[in-house]
């Protein structure tokens, strides 16, 4: 089964209080420092810091195949502003996941 394309979603844990810092981080380092390697940026978004719980910030990265994905992994990691950027998300954030996604094999309809 051919998986094409592949959305990576990146889910950020942060305290309410960090919520504004943890996304201009993102807009500022992260983002930047993803696309340059090479992933498209799908969507940004986040859940309210009203909700007495900790926010999740859910980045969506498009690419091709994981193939590519391989690679770009290997730019970005051996990016050193990746580093910089990745010690300073991880005093913000409280955890977070990545997960890959696929079309589903069959045709949606609403």
């Amino acid at each position: 089964m051919d998986f094409k394309p592949i959305y990576i979603v990146d889910t950020l844990a942060v305290k309410p209080a960090q919520q504004i810092a943890m996304l201009k981080l993102l807009k500022e380092e992260g983002i930047p420092i993803m696309q340059d390697a090479g992933l498209e940026l799908v969507g940004c978004y986040s859940t309210s810091p009203d909700l007495d719980e900790d926010v999740l910030i859910q980045v969506t990265w498009k690419v091709s195949n994981h193939s590519a994905f391989n690679l770009i992994r290997k730019a970005f990691v051996t990016d050193p502003r990746w580093w910089s950027y990745s010690a300073r998300a991880s005093q913000l954030r409280t955890g977070g996941t990545r997960r890959f996604f696929y079309p589903a094999p069959m045709q949606m309809t609403v």
